[in-house]
């Protein structure tokens, strides 16, 4: 199809102001330029500026029509122009053939669209490519506005239905955006998207629009919206049918081609008014489904806006797994954070500051003392309880400091452990003093809420000593389990037991002996008094004795001395022997000592050095048998007894005691022992490998042998080895007479540790208190679930006052890897009818 032909025309009023309007030509007025010595020129009648109808006295070819949607309308005069677009063949106008238009009254063919080329509503049509180089797309903007006013001042119809589609739609000045959303000028095409109404139309019909509405273009934008502009482009809006490069009204549907046209330069729309060719039908249509569109689109809008109740959007929510997964992760971590908060916040209000991060500071009756951390917990050593039992309060009764004159100014350290009291050690060496009567607190809260449970260790292997022997505490085990450990020091040997008729004498009631007991209970007193100062509850107290403290805590529990001093106690390996002889014959016993040291009163008594004292005490009152009984044992001097009958503490034998005992849910004593409890290295080493025969002439050569008892005792136990025969020695001296003691008390549980160690797989005398307070050591899975048992029926005694798996018509417990309650222990009969229970236990 061939090019325009266009001729110019003298200029006109209009197009002398559109002129002065004008600063500087269009790139379409550059491109006509180009053209103009091809073009055919025709001369506009005195009416137009232009030929009335592109068809005017012309037949047009197939392709023009075929192109053509919209005609051109014809307007009557008023100086208003009308675009004319001449035939293919190139036949000029008959006025002005020789002249030529002015760059201001040039016009540009409008847009050839193909047949077919229509855009529907909810379609894109798909159309050819747009030849290049078909002409400018539009006019000058300032040119639009004056045939605006023109076309408004001669009322014509087709301007005024042109005109109220028009206001459905932003104008062109609305549609020239800021420089901000504008693509680089070198770019041919400067790529903006169209706004709804535009879209909502068919590519002729957008393009052919009536340019009359230009002249009510929206007001020119000030500054803030200037900014505001690029600010709104950068933040993500939702996506809905807004034009969302340029905020423009509402999308609408429009071909590939239109879309295409409409990101070319908006400079040169052609604003020509055109004839409807059948199209006003269809533009109606649109504007209906346009209308329907914007109804449907503000009710979907008002939907959105409105509010949501809370519930409502809860029960939409549909939670996946990882969603639970991580709300619950969330909640974990904020109520470990609260727990955390909590803990800190209520130890930091119920607990003193630390000095320095590890010193504490609690407070007694005597003033403060200051304790230091340890594994977690707090270890107080060295705190005095009593008044030293030095110059005239030797062999006195213990005196709780009762007067500022005993107690100490300011604070008192009590970082470290104090010196024992003197005693005798196994090797025949003697060490301590005499001013020991302190004890160690190891508490894992100093605080004066949730008292915890009392726990007080009298441990010794002798009464003679040493003491406390294992029997320590352990900061780990305060912590961990919860509890208080409280370690006395107390009186051994003739400082602690010695009675005698001139101590008697001069004692108001008159009485002499057990001091080391008036120990332990000025002990109780204190921490009657002061235990909840370190977060202990004086009304749980339970007393743990092993070997010789065993034996004391046994005695002491029969005491009217001790009421409402504790709640429990539990004897681990004690003596069967107790105090059963009067004062006045453990006095007349005793005497021995006197002679020794050369004295005939108390007060050369008073004088004496503790060694001399030590070396004055006869051998046979430090030593005692653990072996197997032998006939010469009941000689006289053979067997001494440290406790006695004194009148003051113990008034009568614990037998006696335990017959007035009402049995009770809550025992009040456990008692119990280990297996092995008589094995020593000296008795070991006696022979490389026992054998049966080894274990025969042993037996052969003792107390039993001289009874007959010998092949009985071997087929009884198949004694064969070194652990059979301690066996036998533990059963006759320690267990069976342990056990004959706790018949004689109704509800009293008693235990047997068989959980054995070491090559020879024996249950020392140690087993057990070693496994309460964690220095066992187990390396298979049985003395692992030994120490379990162990650790479970005591501290769940110390805090419920119950034994687990004790019953009273099983009242053993055999404690091996488990706990398991039986019937009887049987060897201890066979023992009790031969007589040798409890005659020959053993006596501390």
């Amino acid at each position: 199809m061939g090019e325009l032909e266009e001729k110019e025309t003298p200029p006109t009023e209009t197009t002398t102001s559109q002129q002065e309007a004008l600063d500087e030509p269009k790139e379409t007025d550059k491109m006509l330029d180009k053209k103009e010595d091809d073009a055919k020129e025709k001369t506009p009648s005195p009416q137009t500026s232009k030929p009335a109808s592109p068809n005017a006295g012309k037949k047009s070819s197939p392709l023009a029509e075929k192109k053509a949607v919209e005609g051109d309308t014809q307007k009557p005069g008023n100086g208003e122009e009308i675009i004319d677009i001449p035939a293919e063949n190139g036949t000029k106008s008959s006025e002005g053939d020789d002249k030529k238009i002015s760059k201001e009254e040039r016009e540009v063919k409008p847009k050839k669209i193909p047949i077919g080329g229509l855009k529907l509503p909810g379609f894109f049509m798909k159309n050819k490519p747009k030849a290049e180089g078909d002409g400018a797309e539009g006019e000058l903007l300032e040119k639009e506005k004056e045939e605006d006013k023109d076309k408004e001042a001669n009322g014509d119809a087709a301007t005024t239905s042109g005109k109220d589609e028009q206001k459905a739609r932003p104008g062109l000045g609305e549609r020239l955006r800021s420089f901000f959303v504008r693509k680089p000028a070198a770019e041919k095409e400067k790529k903006q998207l169209v706004n709804g109404d535009a879209d909502a139309k068919s590519e002729a019909t957008a393009e052919a629009a009536p340019a009359e509405d230009a002249a009510e273009a929206p007001p020119k934008r000030g500054l803030l919206n200037a900014i505001k502009l690029p600010i709104a482009n950068m933040i993500p809006k939702k996506k809905n049918n807004d034009d969302v490069e340029l905020g423009l009204g509402k999308a609408g549907l429009a071909s590939m081609e239109t879309l295409d046209d409409s990101l070319k330069d908006q400079d040169t729309v052609d604003r020509a008014p055109v004839k409807t060719n059948g199209t006003d039908e269809i533009k109606s249509d649109l504007k209906d489904e346009k209308l329907a569109a914007e109804q449907k689109l503000a009710a979907e809008e008002e939907e959105r806006e409105r509010p949501v109740p809370l519930l409502t959007r809860l029960r939409g929510y549909k939670c996946s797994v990882d969603d639970a997964l991580i709300v619950f992760g969330i909640l974990l971590f904020v109520l470990l954070l609260a727990v955390i908060g909590y803990v800190l916040t209520h130890e930091t209000l119920t607990s003193p500051p630390l000095r320095e991060g590890r010193y504490i500071v609690a407070v007694t009756s005597c003033g403060p003392v200051e304790g230091v951390k340890e594994d977690g917990a707090f270890a107080f050593r060295g705190i005095p309880y009593a008044k030293p039992p030095v110059d005239g309060l030797r062999w006195r009764p213990a005196e709780l400091v009762d007067s500022i004159d005993g107690c100490w100014n300011d604070t008192l350290q009590t970082h470290n452990s104090s010196v024992v009291c003197t005693q005798r050690l196994g090797n025949g060496t003697t060490v301590g003093e005499e001013d020991c009567l302190y004890l160690d607190v190891v508490t894992p809260h100093v605080r004066y809420t949730n008292p915890l449970p009392v726990v007080v260790l009298i441990g010794a292997e002798s009464l003679a000593g040493p003491s406390p022997g294992i029997l320590r505490p352990s900061a780990r085990y305060s912590r961990s389990h919860d509890v208080i450990f409280v370690r006395p020091n107390f009186r051994l040997g003739v400082f602690g037991f010695l009675a005698l008729d001139a101590l008697t004498k001069e004692t108001r009631p008159p009485t002499s002996g057990n001091y080391a007991l008036t120990d332990i209970i000025a002990v109780l007193k204190w921490i009657k008094l002061n235990i909840a100062n370190f977060g202990g509850d004086p009304k749980s107290v339970t007393l743990l004795g092993h070997r010789a403290g065993a034996t004391l805590v046994t005695a002491l529990v029969t005491s009217n001395k001790v009421k409402d001093l504790y709640t429990r106690a539990w004897a681990s390996s004690g003596s069967a022997i107790l105090p059963g002889r009067p004062l006045s014959v453990s006095e007349n016993l005793n005497q021995q000592l006197m002679g020794t040291l050369e004295c005939a009163d108390v007060e050369c008594l008073r004088e004496a050095s503790s060694e001399r004292l030590w070396a004055a005490t006869p051998d046979t009152w430090l030593h005692f048998p653990v072996d197997i009984p032998q006939p010469q044992e009941f000689n006289a001097g053979q067997r001494h007894e440290w406790l006695v009958l004194d009148g003051d503490v113990l008034y009568q034998h614990p037998s006696e005691s335990w017959k007035q005992d009402k049995a009770t849910d809550k025992p009040l004593l456990v008692m119990g022992a280990t297996a092995h409890e008589a094995h020593s290295e000296r008795l070991r080493e006696l022979h490389a490998n026992w054998t049966r025969e080894e274990v025969r002439a042993y037996l052969t050569n003792s107390q039993i042998g001289a009874m007959g008892l010998t092949e009985e005792v071997l087929e009884r136990y198949n004694a064969s080895s070194y652990a059979s025969l301690v066996s036998i020695i533990t059963d006759i001296r320690t267990v069976c007479p342990l056990l004959t003691n706790a018949r004689l008390q109704l509800g009293v549980p008693f235990y047997v540790v068989t959980q054995g160690e070491g090559p020879d797989q024996l249950a020392t005398v140690d087993a057990d208190v070693q496994a309460i307070l964690g220095r066992y050591e187990p390396h298979t899975v049985e003395q692992r679930r030994f120490v379990s048992a162990m650790q479970q029926l005591f501290y769940y005694y110390v805090s419920h006052g119950t034994v687990q798996t004790f019953e009273p018509q099983r009242r053993v417990i055999n404690v091996g890897q488990d706990a398991q309650s039986q019937e009887d222990f049987e060897p201890c009969n066979y023992w009790i009818s031969k007589d040798i229970v409890p005659r020959y236990a053993r006596v501390d």
